[in-house]
């Protein structure tokens, strides 16, 4: 498979042409030490059978155009997530790929920029939505953090938000420890199958395969690692993603994969219900991003990192 790598003094990546996805994400910080926030699939280079593209290389950070599952789209978290995309310009910091989507697809065409931040530990990605016609298409990004096992390694600093929802039983992976459709108090309680309660900030290790939807979220969601004295946040605009999954993956994968031995936390900015807008409850309005055939829709959005200094409340 096809790949790119880009480079200076602050960072540097791979970029898969596969789902145009971000891999091997290093960031070089202040300290002079060189971290690692993505996690990354252990078997990227062994051929699995009946899996998805996406599956397959599992990890980093790409977009989902249409988000989740849908009836434009066989592939779940879109055509895109699983294709070739064409490299359309490159330098030594940054570069630009595009998909074209099959005859007949509501969506056209799908451009992606990234581009490391000249004067710090900082990602800057571009997304441009092309359509064959007006429509309104959930919409989604999946960066997957790593998720350490040990106690104190780990904890999410979600930045202001609305509710939080466990998913519903119609989409609660097999492997949820977490009780469904329950609501996360603020401080990040929530009740598990067995009775009792776990943070989901901060004791995400006893956790299973979970799918929490943040709604209404500010655009904004940093991760601590402690143990190795860095932290990771990425930035949106709230008006594209108003709302942010976390799938807990721990591991997760085990009821679709033959290799399920793949730990990480997804952090996705999201225009969507979970990630199945067919199944949205009545009286919430279905979310998803307007589109229109007259125009690209875009966003713009950062992945950095930077030195933990204090790790105190």
């Amino acid at each position: 498979m096809e790949r790119w790598h880009i480079a200076n003094a602050f960072c540097d990546l791979d970029v898969f042409a596969i789902g145009a996805a971000m891999h091997h994400v290093r960031f070089h910080l202040t300290n002079g030490k060189t971290v690692s926030p993505l996690a990354e699939a252990s078997w990227h280079n062994t051929p699995l059978e009946n899996v998805a593209p996406h599956v397959q290389n599992i990890g980093g950070e790409w977009p989902c155009i249409p988000f989740g599952t849908t009836r434009h789209d066989r592939h779940h978290h879109g055509y895109g997530s699983d294709n070739t995309w064409q490299l359309e310009d490159i330098s030594a910091t940054s570069l630009c790929l595009g998909i074209e989507y099959p005859a007949g697809h509501v969506v056209k065409k799908l451009v992606r920029t990234i581009e490391l931040a000249p004067d710090r530990a900082a990602i800057d990605c571009g997304l441009y939505i092309y359509v064959n016609e007006d429509c309104i298409l959930p919409v989604g990004l999946h960066p997957i953090f790593k998720l350490p096992q040990e106690e104190g390694a780990f904890d999410i600093r979600p930045g202001a938000h609305g509710h939080v929802m466990t998913a519903p039983h119609d989409i609660a992976p097999r492997d949820s420890v977490l009780g469904a459709h329950e609501r996360v108090s603020d401080t990040g309680q929530v009740r598990r199958k067995d009775g009792q309660n776990s943070n989901i900030w901060r004791q995400t290790s006893q956790l299973g395969e979970e799918i929490i939807a943040i709604f209404d979220s500010k655009g904004q969601m940093t991760l601590n690692y402690p143990q190795e004295g860095f932290s990771t946040t990425l930035d949106w605009n709230a008006r594209d993603f108003p709302h942010c999954l976390i799938w807990v993956a721990n591991p997760g994968l085990q009821a679709i994969s033959p290799a399920p031995h793949f730990q990480g936390i997804g952090i996705e900015p999201v225009n969507s219900y979970f990630d199945r807008n067919d199944i949205t409850p009545k009286g919430m309005p279905q979310a998803g991003v307007a589109l229109s055939a007259r125009q690209p829709w875009s966003c713009h959005y950062r992945l950095s990192g930077a030195v933990l200094e204090n790790t105190s409340d």
